[in-house]
């Protein structure tokens, strides 16, 4: 294996770990839009209203 190999196995699991960690980041950030959705879906079904 030579050195360009090398190289650029090792950018390429850099530029895989930043892309997975992004959208881990995105994911988490979206999740409390989520749970607020879910509940208010939930108020409206029974009739009632949560906030």
């Amino acid at each position: 294996m030579d050195w360009d190999t090398v190289t650029l196995l090792v950018l390429a699991a850099f530029g895989l770990a930043g892309l997975i960690l992004t959208m881990a980041a995105e994911l988490l950030s979206k999740i409390p839009a989520v749970i607020e959705a879910w509940r208010r879906v939930r108020a409206t079904w029974r009739g009632g209203d949560d906030g």
